[in-house]
């Protein structure tokens, strides 16, 4: 019989193997079947256990391949994980980890990040996962009940050999995460290198390929063009079709400098060379200017119309500098009537205002670029673009902060920025890869979709007709259409095989009952499951299905919402399961004939 506690002989058998005391847990969780026996007992400390407990991790499937990948890599050998912002590279890394870690009694793990941000969000991250990490006061060895570390590349290019020394006392796990920063600080890459060289294990994160601009970056390797050479990469197209990650609607706004002085007036727009856009971004971001308000004012217009659908939905507005900041935060109370959090230091992040504004409804957050990157608040919907840091990476990891897919009615977010020539081309790479991703999804939707209909025959020249079932035979049993469909939705429901739900018809005769009648005993929740996963799927590629057109159409998705809203007189949400299905049907259609127009 398999119990649900472990046995005090079990824990101290565990405590014995992993050298440590503390909470005997099971590694696969006892409600997922994991067995309580000895090889499936992992000893955590009591924190570490209370926040596991609440938390159950579902590998997606780029995930499960990253981890086969892991496995098979040669041992000791650099790994380079490179996943889209928002994909999931965190816990991916965690969980290796975890699995690395529970291997042997001795090991450790030391990770490594950008920020003071970054360093807390990986610390709560990690206890989900079991692991107690320690994040200062570092000597010779770690703290009692810690099993590692969580640190920053500055802390480690400060003193590099203590960590060199703790990665010495046992096997040693080290997570590198957004590498390309020891590129960026010549004493992060000698820092990294002294430190950890000599560890076990070395997995490096990033959130895209980056091309290497002659500085070295330790244990990372390069193509033959010089871009960074993934081991195993997760890109958006591939996320773009399994739904992980929202489709980016662009607004570019134009706009034009005038010299108070002189009254010569500059346009701002994607003809400019990148040496003009460069130094006009700045001047035209001014918060005291009619082009930041009307940027600001678009953004919450939009932000208004997300609001509809998801109620907690939230801006993110980027700046310069701590000043730029908060003289755009005044002018976003001042344009929407909203009252913004403002995040523009560490203090800041220490003091729980990120977390607080995750947890609530509040419409606008205003950061800068020190703390865009580590901002992981999935309810952002709306970027918008107000600093004059231009490069890819930084872009890419920018629109990742809204790119979060959280459930099936959410699947679009909105970026307004300049039109730089710079942030054009940035977002024309994304939205190729947005367009090749849904013509390849549309490409496979359509080709199910038809062999659906072959498969009910509708593949022949005939013109026919069906009048319903007259009669049906189950299990040897002759019963009438009524019957039949009756016993169809208690297998459904209830997951038997159909010849024993035919049992049900056969007592129900002993009884003199009609099918009919009994309809009312199969249970509601029962039969309601499948038919809501239904009316989920078939909404959520309504979703798909219309960006698809929109994007093929040059409208906003919404716009081809509303014609079906016109048409139903209600919302997608408020549809039935027929219309749905008629919606969806129409819509990838509609796709197909947009898409055989721009295909020459």
């Amino acid at each position: 019989m398999n119990t649900r506690r472990f046995s005090k002989r079990q824990r101290e058998a565990a405590e014995l193997v992993q050298g440590k005391t503390g909470h005997a847990d099971h590694v696969k969780p006892y409600s997922k079947g994991g067995p309580t026996i000895v090889e499936n007992c992992q000893i955590l400390d009591p924190e570490a256990n209370r926040k596991k407990a609440a938390f159950s991790f579902e590998p997606r499937l780029w995930q499960r391949e990253s981890f086969r990948a892991w496995d098979d890599r040669r041992r000791g050998e650099p790994f380079m994980l490179i996943v889209i912002p928002a994909g999931g590279k965190t816990w991916a890394a965690l969980e290796m980890a975890r699995r690395w870690a529970r291997a042997a009694t001795d090991r450790r793990i030391v990770v490594v990040v950008p920020s003071d941000n970054l360093r807390e969000q990986w610390k709560a991250e990690a206890a989900r996962f079991g692991l107690s990490l320690q994040s200062k006061e570092f000597g010779t060895d770690f703290k009692h009940g810690f099993e590692g570390a969580v640190t920053t590349y500055n802390t480690v290019a400060y003193s590099p050999l203590v960590f060199r020394r703790l990665c010495h006392v046992a096997p040693t796990m080290v997570i590198l995460d957004e590498v390309h920063h020891c590129g960026r600080e010549k004493a992060f890459g000698r820092g990294v290198y002294e430190a950890f060289e000599n560890t076990a294990e070395r997995l490096l994160l990033s959130g895209t390929p980056w091309k290497t601009d002659g500085s070295v970056i330790p244990f990372v390797r390069y193509d033959g063009c010089g871009v960074a050479a993934g081991d195993f990469t997760y890109d958006y197209p591939r996320a773009l079709r399994e739904g992980v990650v929202r489709h980016l609607v662009f607004d570019f706004s134009k706009g034009a400098i005038e010299d108070s002085r002189t009254g010569e007036e500059q346009e701002f727009s994607q003809d400019i060379t990148d040496d003009d856009a460069a130094a006009r971004l700045k001047k035209i971001l001014c918060p005291d200017g009619k082009f930041t308000e009307g940027l600001v004012r678009s953004a919450h217009e939009q932000l208004m119309v997300c609001r509809r659908e998801t109620p907690d939905a939230a801006a993110l507005a980027v700046c310069v500098d701590q000043f730029h900041a908060m003289s755009v935060a005044s002018l976003i109370r001042d344009v929407t009537g909203s009252m913004p959090s403002v995040i523009v230091s560490d203090q800041d992040l220490e003091n729980d205002t990120v977390d607080k504004f995750r947890k609530s409804s509040a419409e606008w957050l205003v950061s800068v670029r020190k703390v865009s990157e580590g901002t992981d608040i999935k309810r952002l919907q709306v970027l918008c673009y107000l600093t004059n840091t231009v490069t890819e990476l930084f872009f890419r990891q920018l629109v990742g902060r809204v790119s979060r897919v959280r459930h099936d009615e959410d699947f679009e977010a909105y970026v307004f920025l300049p039109s730089d020539p710079r942030l054009v081309r940035f977002a024309k790479n994304i939205e190729n890869a947005q367009l090749q991703a849904l013509r390849d999804d549309n490409d496979k939707e359509l080709r199910d979709f038809d062999i659906e209909r072959r498969e009910a025959g509708d593949d022949g020249p005939y013109v026919t007709r069906h009048d319903g079932t007259d009669v049906a035979f189950v299990d040897g049993q002759e019963m009438t259409a009524a019957e039949k469909r009756y016993i169809d939705e208690i297998a459904t429901a209830t997951g038997v095989e159909i010849s024993k739900a035919a049992a049900v018809i056969r007592l129900d005769r002993q009884r003199g009952g009609q099918a009919e009648d009994c309809q009312s005993s199969v249970p509601q929740d029962a039969v309601a499951h499948p038919k809501e996963d239904r009316m989920n799927r078939l909404r959520k590629g309504c979703q798909k299905a219309a960006y698809r057109l929109s994007v093929l159409r040059g409208v906003k998705p919404e716009t081809i919402h509303f014609e079906y809203k016109q048409r139903y007189r209600k919302s997608q949400k408020d549809m039935t399961e027929d219309q749905l299905g008629e919606k969806y049907e129409d819509l990838l259609q509609r796709c197909d004939m947009e898409t055989r127009k721009a295909t020459p």
